[in-house]
């Protein structure tokens, strides 16, 4: 596990050029699904239904 650890951050680093196969298999699908989570709660804090203004229509 250290050894993949190691690896990784040589590759964010720079120091190699080939992806670890824990970076480029699992992370992605981890790192895909983070960003649906975000993208999901922040289109709900903004949408009218959780939002706390009070809107007027004319």
């Amino acid at each position: 596990m250290l050894a993949t650890l190691r690896t990784f951050f040589e590759y964010l680093g720079g120091e190699r050029d080939d992806a670890p196969l824990l970076h480029s298999a699992r992370s992605r699908i981890f790192l895909r699904c983070a960003v649906w989570i975000v993208f999901i709660v922040l289109i709900y804090f903004f949408s009218g239904q959780s939002s706390k203004f009070i809107y007027i229509d004319f």
